[in-house]
């Protein structure tokens, strides 16, 4: 006969489920590490100092069922009317059993309550959210209740009832009333796998009458299909397996008579039970009071780099970076400034003299260690006498330019953007004057610029990326220029799309994003688009996204969501990345680890709106590539995500 026609199957379930939850599933083995745990391994112990543990526990300090602080209580009354007088190994199965007793009651209590909802509920189905909500009159609903997978099952039940039909509505609705209880999530999982159990022949039939799940011939495309000996196991493991373990629901599928399969392997659990070990808590390292000090240190906080230089100590003080500070000291140590100490009629040779040297070169340590140190030479530390000279006469832009003195805007090693940024945002600053300086060393600065001009560069320097803040952050995002080659529909996915985009790149990246519902595949064809390309891969649909497009979003995730993608302009090529002043966004992102770069984004996306004008800004500093600012087609003043 087939197994669903037995009708004492549910009978002899509803008498075994106590018995089923407690040995088959964690409950018995979370109740007794539990125990353990606040005995502190105590064992042998009196059965009042379990209780007395019970009465004081928190929740952090108990396993499963027992984080529910009514249960705990609930055990220790029981405990102490009980006739168990020893918490030992020998007394194991009696004390598990105890708990037993109490959740049953407070199943039922919850059964109890659960049906005063399902009374209110229809006794047709689908059931809706929108009438389970009307049933609980004016009641929040549950996290358990927004989540559970039967009620948005229903979904797919009332576009596919053929193939995905609805399980009968009694049970739909004593389900329903369980999640919909006041309970702690551990007592309402409890009582859903109760529930399973108790119409297990309803859940099963549910199971087998999938399209999926039922007997098939065999047929193109399907060489091995399931027999109808085959197709019952598969259906009574998927249901056992939403209230036991899976290698339970296994085997007792595989059996000839599941109920004595399940009772046969509960008795086993209740034979082999034990006491496990105690883990006492790992004892706090005792800390070295010389790490103390050193942290102390490290996190003593700096001064805010918001401070006026008027003098020194301010200026020092208000130094975010080391070698900012250097430069302050130097000055402080030598009369003069780098460059005023330097001997500047020589800036208007291309070579440096093979032997004369200044007073107190002989001083200068060789190596790397000469050229950063602040006394003796002619050159500015940081530069050897080649790269001096010579960085005004054809080098090209970059980083021996940064270190020249081109236009006296700012010190040697620092752009006019890492300049303003370390005096704490006031505009760039003028060279200041040097100290001392003989009046014959400025004419003959003055004659060596008349006499051999610089040569302008060909285009600006990049910048170097800030040190800390929201610009640094920044500096690590590599948003980029890409054209949209290919664009596709993710199969058995309504709102995405499969893009391949070249950012410049040897190979195009593969995106998936969610612009169905904005934007047609005929649209989005050879269409330039501005990429985030340093993110984290991720798969969506079985499909690795390995970058992502960024657009302008109006009332993100609600229903009325309006998203216009960034639109580079016109003849920018791939692969460029954007400007924000004079800082190139994702300059700094080269070795930069994926593995956090969300966080990063984090700091950056809250910064990335667009502007009244329509363009994509940074704290309100346009998004600039050489041929023009990034806009988005009509939305002005909203988020780019």
């Amino acid at each position: 006969d087939s197994f669903l026609s037995q009708a004492v199957f549910s009978l002899e379930l509803a008498l075994l489920m106590s018995s089923l939850l407690l040995w088959l599933s964690p409950v018995a083995k979370e109740v007794l590490s539990t125990t353990v745990q606040l005995l502190q391994g105590k064992v042998p112990s009196p059965t009042a100092s379990l209780s007395s543990a019970l009465k004081q526990a928190s929740s952090d300090d108990c396993l499963g069922l027992l984080v529910d602080s009514n249960l705990r209580s609930e055990f220790a009354k029981e405990l102490d009317s009980s006739s168990l007088k020893e918490i030992s190994a020998a007394s194991s199965k009696q004390l598990v059993e105890i708990f037993g007793q109490v959740l049953n009651k407070q199943l039922d209590a919850l059964k109890k309550q659960a049906s005063k909802v399902a009374a209110k509920l229809p006794k047709s189905s689908p059931l809706s959210f929108d009438q389970v909500l009307g049933a609980l009159n004016g009641q929040e609903p549950s996290q358990a209740l927004r989540t559970d997978w039967v009620l948005w099952h229903y979904m797919g039940c009332s576009h596919f009832a053929k193939e995905m039909p609805c399980l009968p509505a009694e049970v739909v609705n004593a389900r329903i009333g369980l999640v919909s209880c006041n309970a702690s999530d551990a007592l309402i999982e409890c009582a859903l796998k109760a529930h399973i159990l108790e119409h297990l022949d309803a859940y099963q039939a549910w199971e087998a009458s999938m399209a999926a799940n039922q007997a098939q011939e065999v047929k193109n495309g399907l060489h091995n299909p399931f027999d109808a000996g085959a197709a019952k196991q598969v259906a009574l493991r998927r249901a056992l397996g939403h209230a036991l373990p899976l290698e339970v629901a296994d085997s007792a599928a595989k059996a000839e008579k599941a109920p004595q399969a399940l009772q046969s392997m509960a008795e086993e659990a209740k034979s082999r039970v034990v006491l496990p070990s105690y883990l006492a808590p790992v004892a706090a390292k005792e800390k070295d009071p010389k790490e103390s000090g050193k942290k102390r240190k490290a996190d003593a906080p700096s001064a805010s780099p918001g401070v006026d230089a008027g003098t020194f100590g301010k200026a020092h003080a208000s130094a975010e970076t080391q070698e900012y500070r250097w430069h302050l000291l130097a000055y402080s140590l030598r009369p003069g400034t780098t460059l005023g100490a330097a001997d500047p009629s020589k800036s208007s040779s291309s070579k440096a003299p093979a032997q004369k040297t200044a007073k107190g070169t002989e001083n200068r340590p060789s190596g790397f260690g000469g050229t950063w140190a602040p006394l003796g030479g002619t050159v500015p530390p940081g530069h050897t006498d080649y790269s001096w000279y010579n960085a005004q006469s054809g080098t090209k832009e970059g980083f021996s330019t940064i270190w020249a003195a081109k236009d006296l805007q700012c010190p040697p090693g620092h752009t006019p953007y890492s300049w303003q940024k370390a005096m704490g945002g006031a505009s760039a600053p003028s060279a200041p004057a040097p100290n001392k300086v003989k009046a014959n060393q400025t004419e003959k600065v003055e004659t060596a610029a008349k006499a051999k001009p610089a040569k302008a560069p060909a285009a600006p320097a990049a910048p170097s990326a800030p040190a800390d803040g929201k610009e640094a952050a920044l500096a690590k995002i590599d948003l980029r220029c890409g054209r949209i080659l290919e664009c596709s529909k993710v199969p058995d996915a309504d709102s995405l799309y499969l893009l391949k985009i070249n950012i410049g790149e040897d190979q195009p990246r593969q995106v998936v994003s969610s612009l169905v519902g904005h934007y047609t595949a005929d649209e989005l064809q050879n269409r330039q688009v501005v990429v985030y390309c340093n993110i984290k891969p991720g798969k969506m649909r079985g499909l690795e996204s390995q970058a992502m497009v960024l657009a302008a979003t109006k009332n993100k995730g609600e229903k009325d969501e309006i998203c216009e993608l960034l639109d580079p302009p016109a003849g920018c090529a791939e692969g460029t990345r954007p400007l924000v002043g004079e800082l190139e966004v994702g300059s700094a992102s080269d070795g930069v680890s994926v593995k956090y770069i969300s966080k990063v984004w984090g700091q950056v996306q809250p910064s990335l709106n667009m502007n009244e004008k329509g363009e994509a800004s940074f704290d309100g500093t346009p998004l600039m590539m050489k041929e023009g600012p990034v806009r988005a087609k009509s939305l002005t003043k909203v988020g780019i995500y």
